[in-house]
């Protein structure tokens, strides 16, 4: 059994013995934590993972770059002047652990993980579906990978709840800090307009309607999407492609299953900004086809779907039918095993099956 596999099955055994479908379950968010922490912060960093290795332009080599420059040079050092406020940061962790990058990355991980284990104490009614999710949905591999991103997102986690405390200069701060570490960031700034927005049982033709205008405007909203991104590529792979646009079915689907099973009400607010922003989050991946930066800019909203998901499937959540009662109550007991074991299975099959990840060591290894 894989490193991967053994976490997987001591986190349904202690779901199993702690009760890890109760919201707020703080014991088995601390072995879930623990256990993603082991795996992500105390990996040997030269064993897996596509960002982890020595090529140039690797996370490695950006952070010697930034480690070696001195303070008073390390804006104009290198470019990417955007993503300031991650140079600054890894330059001050470059000095505080010797140059350690293993111990740097174990830092990161451990806000990171923090963060995400936190959001879904406060806003997920199940703690094991949304870890499930945070796998199946294959953030982990991203929280790997992409350390800007990685912190950038796990900024916004706390910008989320400045949406619901109606604290507008406090979200917009968070968003310029999170834009600071991965200036894509800034496509959540309408994050806090979008959350108000209610929806009804017309929000499918909505979508739809905003997918057409999107795809006659298609052009000219790709070529200012990828100004602010600082790219100019629009080639992607056949096999890219089709990865991203099976992501974007999977959304679709969780807003179908949304829509049915749960139709937005008043009043149920953190319900509707995520029904919102997977929405959003639709529309940006459509354009994974041209360059899988979108895919990017779109996990911003997406990352979400991991309280999202168990939402949907809430099964206290009766105040609205779209379907008979039975029906429905039925579709949730069968779709919440599903959804997790279609997690499961897409989480093992990509880390086990591919050499970015399948040779993890620890660090003492």
């Amino acid at each position: 059994m894989t490193v991967y596999t053994w976490m997987v099955v001591l986190l349904l055994l202690a779901a199993l013995l702690l009760n890890g479908n109760k919201k707020g379950n703080i014991k088995f968010i601390l072995i879930a934590f623990l256990l993603v922490f082991a795996v992500l912060g105390l990996r040997n960093v030269n064993t897996a993972g596509l960002d982890s290795s020595g090529a140039s332009g690797s996370y490695p080599v950006i952070f010697r770059r930034y480690g070696q420059t001195a303070w008073g040079a390390l804006y104009s050092e290198g470019g990417e002047n955007f993503n300031i406020g991650f140079k600054y940061l890894s330059k001050g962790l470059y000095e505080l652990t010797d140059g350690d990058y293993q111990l740097y990355v174990t830092i990161l991980m451990f806000f990171v993980i923090f963060s995400y284990m936190r959001f879904i104490k406060k806003y997920s009614p199940s703690p094991l579906q949304s870890v499930l999710y945070l796998l199946g949905l294959l953030y982990f591999t991203l929280l790997m990978d992409a350390l800007k991103q990685a912190l950038a997102m796990s900024v916004l986690l706390f910008a989320f709840d400045a949406i619901f405390e109606k604290k507008p200069v406090k979200f917009v701060l968070l968003v310029l800090l999170a834009a600071s570490f991965h200036f894509p960031a800034l496509v959540f700034l309408p994050a806090y307009w979008l959350a108000k927005m209610r929806v009804g049982r017309n929000y499918l033709l909505l979508l739809a309607l905003i997918l057409i205008v999107t795809y006659f405007f298609r052009e000219q909203i790709l070529n200012l999407m990828l100004s602010a991104y600082g790219g100019e590529d629009v080639n992607a792979s056949l096999e890219g492609i089709r990865f991203l646009r099976n992501k974007a079915v999977i959304m679709i689907v969780i807003v179908v299953a949304a829509v049915t099973l749960r139709p937005p009400t008043e009043g149920d607010s953190v319900y509707n900004a995520c029904l919102v922003f997977t929405g959003v989050a639709i529309v940006i991946q459509t354009f994974c086809g041209y360059n899988n930066i979108f895919e990017r800019l779109a996990d911003y909203y997406f990352h979400t779907a991991i309280i999202f998901i168990p939402l949907v499937f809430e099964k206290c959540a009766l105040k609205r039918h779209a379907l008979d009662l039975g029906t429905e109550l039925m579709i949730k007991e069968l779709g919440t095993p599903i959804f997790c074991a279609f997690a499961i299975w897409r989480f093992l099959s990509t880390v086990n099956n591919s050499w970015y990840y399948s040779g993890i060591q620890m660090l003492w290894q």
